[in-house]
């Protein structure tokens, strides 16, 4: 049986973290295929929610150190009308919705392969048109 290391831990903190290891597991492919060789092995449910509890704690501390860069969203916006190119070109040839880039574009929400594709979608209509 295992013991809590440290019990005048954030109570929010280790509850947001119990959610993440809770919600993950359903919806993210590399999460589902670790927790698919965790129970291969003699793991109990909740062992492995402990395992993806202290990961989840591990990225997150990782993500607030050493953040990674954000795209100037005035720029894919200002890049994407240069180019003459509307919401629906662009979430069309990316495969996802106009509303994603439009949030992405006006800094509400940020998904940086989304960000990173768009970039490069774009980089290559520059390199045609030249």
């Amino acid at each position: 049986m295992r013991h809590r290391l440290n019990r005048g831990a954030n109570r929010q903190t280790n509850n947001a973290l119990w959610r993440i290891a809770i919600t993950r597991p359903r919806v993210d492919e590399r999460t589902i295929a670790y927790a698919q060789r965790r129970r291969a092995q003699p793991n109990t449910t909740h062992e492995i929610l402990r395992c993806l509890k202290r990961h989840t704690a591990r990225e997150t501390y990782q993500l607030l150190t050493d953040p990674p860069e954000i795209p100037q969203r005035a720029d894919l916006r200002r890049q994407r009308t240069r180019h003459g190119l509307t919401l629906n070109d662009a979430a069309q040839a990316l495969d996802t919705h106009a509303t994603r880039i439009s949030e992405l574009e006006r800094g509400l929400r940020h998904n940086r392969d989304l960000a990173q594709r768009y970039k490069q979608h774009l980089a290559e209509i520059t390199t045609r048109q030249t």
